[in-house]
């Protein structure tokens, strides 16, 4: 009996000890949830660029993983420009179409661009990319990007080529043999990223804004740039002396980002400068629609009823003529009007008295300080443009705030859903006392490419 009582005890005395000191298999208090089926999802920055009234172009139509479309149409397409003929434009909307609002909005001259001409099949060597409309000149060791869908490729340019060229003869970056990454099929983009990067004559050959000389007739008889001897395309002469003008008008708000009359400063506008917003346009061959009769003060000059070929600042001079006969007025207060109102049947001036008897309806009006302030730019060219404001040197687009002011401290420059307008135009100056023959049976063409970021 003694000795199953030691037996027992020592069996309670191994349960205390497994019990308290651990190893045993109850649990402790526990709890526990789960929280499945978690998710995220990315936005989108995608954006639409619609000239005019016409067709959206979207990003998300090109076959670039780097949603970048490079295929959107020509906004301006002109023939037969001649110096002092009114500015030509076109109305150009850019919208976020995505969901995630853009900080940063920014205009810049397209790069030196062209086309695959014949494809390129993966694991080929390649010594050379053939291209068709090579926009300008690709200097030896520019940086050449070929790119098509989800597919880039890096080369180095190995020689000139200069447009009607269809060959760009290349080599690896960094230097060696070149062997294509992907298949590249005809249409593949070809764009010089070096271009647009330098100044000077010389230098001024290698942008994106290339002349060439006319091989048509613009009409039936008439003499093309290959007929004459006096309009070599050296340092690209017409580029050199066109002008651009890039002039927001959101919302009926005006800011010239480019071109005669633009604000060193987008905040604060420096003495002398627009602050009225708009670009120096000139307005030509506009025709009064009334009669303008001595001697009764004049507060409005009466325009026909169609829509203005330029713009009209408060304070510019209005000069109307009717034969021998000119008489000059100050646009009033009230008389910030831009290219493409409508409605606009009158620039309001102030009240004087005309000299002469009667201007008749079909007097010529034109603002002489828009044209003079043109005529006399040699700053604003798209040569300028080109080498001054390339993918590393953009024109940023704050938000405007008032007509001449903008928010350069915003952190949404283009918000998702929201869109934004400019006139987008080009202007032949007819400088005072100066020949350009030499600018006569040219061609030129030139790129704008718009882009937002995150």
């Amino acid at each position: 009996m003694t000795e199953l009582k030691k037996l027992l005890l020592g069996l309670m005395l191994l349960g205390a000890v497994t019990y308290f000191g651990g190893g045993g298999t109850w649990a402790s208090f526990s709890a526990e949830t789960s929280n499945g089926g978690n998710g995220i999802s990315s936005g989108t920055l995608t954006m639409s660029d619609q000239i005019n009234t016409g067709g959206l172009c979207l990003t998300t139509n090109a076959a670039s993983a780097n949603n970048v479309n490079p295929a959107c149409g020509a906004a301006l397409t002109l023939t037969n420009v001649a110096p002092g003929i009114a500015a030509s434009t076109a109305k150009i909307t850019i919208q976020n179409t995505g969901s995630i609002d853009a900080s940063k909005f920014a205009v810049w001259a397209s790069s030196t661009n062209a086309t695959l001409n014949a494809a390129i099949t993966s694991g080929n060597s390649v010594t050379s990319l053939t291209v068709s409309g090579l926009e300008g000149t690709v200097a030896s060791g520019d940086t050449i990007v070929l790119s098509y869908g989800a597919n880039t490729q890096t080369f180095l340019a190995t020689a000139v080529a200069t447009p009607p060229a269809t060959t760009i003869s290349v080599q690896a970056s960094p230097p060696g043999p070149a062997t294509a990454n992907a298949n590249y099929p005809i249409g593949a983009t070809v764009t010089d990223t070096t271009s647009d990067t330098n100044s000077g004559s010389t230098a001024a050959n290698n942008t994106d804004c290339y002349d060439r000389q006319t091989t048509s007739p613009g009409t039936v008889g008439a003499t093309k740039g290959t007929d004459l001897n006096f309009n070599p395309i050296l340092g690209n002469p017409f580029c050199a002396r066109a002008l651009l003008f890039v002039q927001e008008t959101t919302g009926g708000l005006n800011y010239c980002w480019y071109g005669s009359g633009s604000p060193i400063d987008p905040i604060a506008p420096a003495v002398g400068e627009a602050v009225s917003g708009l670009c120096a346009i000139p307005i030509i061959g506009v025709t009064t629609s009334g009669v303008l009769t001595f001697p009764g003060n004049i507060t409005s000059i009466p325009i026909t009823p169609t829509t203005l070929n330029g713009s009209v600042s408060a304070g510019d001079q209005i000069v109307v003529t009717s034969g021998a006969h000119t008489e000059t007025f100050t646009a009033g207060a009230a008389a910030n009007f831009l290219i493409g109102s409508t409605g606009v049947t009158s620039i309001p001036v102030t009240s004087q008295a005309v000299t002469t008897p009667t201007f008749p309806a079909g007097s010529t009006v034109v603002d002489l300080t828009a044209a003079n302030a043109m005529n006399s730019d040699t700053t604003s060219t798209l040569a300028n443009f080109d080498t001054a404001h390339h993918s590393t040197g953009p024109i940023q687009l704050p938000p405007v705030t008032a007509s001449g002011t903008a928010n350069a401290t915003a952190s949404v420059q283009l918000a998702h859903n929201a869109s934004r307008t400019f006139l987008v135009g080009l202007y032949m100056p007819a400088p005072s006392g100066i020949n350009q023959n030499f600018l006569q049976g040219l061609v030129s063409t030139f790129g704008i490419t718009w882009h937002i970021d995150q």
